[in-house]
């Protein structure tokens, strides 16, 4: 089963539709206390999941050399050009985007690409829904997309509903994925795995309220390799 995918990829066409019809009565200030709330809900997520960790030296090594791999191969600039590239697209057909500079559109339109596709919520959730089928993280994350896709369509358009489709694709991908590891996930590699995760979406809260500048996107790898370590680590010690 892919629900949280499914349910999340609703949930961010619905908002993109009902943002474009709503846009007119959505101020600049409603959007900024919503996107406020959305931080401070990121920030409790990852102070829960970190809370769950069983031992922190995989996760912190987990979390440096995750980043260390997405630096180097310059993970999160690569994303954000992809987007840039795809705003650059649908720039065209969107006739809402018209009325704002082209560097707004493509700003937001690239920020929401990364949000949606690529957040450490996302790829958190579709991992964990592989691996214990609770789809419980892609549903909030679906709820909070719903909003984010209704306060961005409010200014650039309905056309951030496209991204519902690669959204989906890369959350099914690590959902299937992750199923394929279950015979060998032992109760504390899911624990430090939790915990790690709890890290980026800290990271993503302080980010979200403009607090720090985390690297997120090339945090991401960390995910990949804080079971492994934990594993490793446990049989060492």
């Amino acid at each position: 089963m892919i629900i949280g995918p499914v349910a999340n990829s609703v949930c961010i066409i619905a908002g993109s539709l009902l943002g474009s019809l709503c846009g007119p009565v959505i101020s600049a200030d409603l959007r900024q206390k919503f996107i406020t709330v959305f931080s401070c809900i990121t920030l409790g997520i990852g102070v829960t999941m970190l809370g769950k960790g069983d031992s922190l030296p995989p996760v912190v090594l987990s979390i440096l050399l995750g980043t260390c791999v997405g630096e180097a191969v310059h993970l999160e600039s690569n994303v954000m050009k992809v987007a840039f590239k795809a705003a650059g697209l649908f720039r065209r057909d969107s006739k809402k985007s018209d009325s704002i500079p082209e560097t707004v559109f493509r700003d937001q339109f690239a920020v929401v690409t990364v949000l949606f596709c690529v957040s450490g919520l996302g790829v958190l959730g579709s991992i964990r829904e592989g691996l214990t089928g609770e789809c419980a993280l892609l549903l909030i994350k679906g709820i909070l997309d719903l909003f984010t896709a209704m306060l961005v369509a409010a200014g650039i358009g309905s056309v951030i509903g496209i991204l519902a489709l690669p959204q989906f694709c890369l959350q099914a991908i690590l959902l299937l994925g992750a199923g394929l590891l279950i015979p060998y996930i032992t109760p504390t590699m899911f624990a430090d795995f939790s915990a790690c995760g709890g890290i980026i979406m800290l990271g993503a809260g302080l980010r979200q309220m403009g607090l720090a500048q985390p690297p997120l996107v090339s945090m991401l790898p960390a995910l990949f390799f804080v079971m492994p370590l934990s594993a490793l680590l446990k049989k060492i010690l």
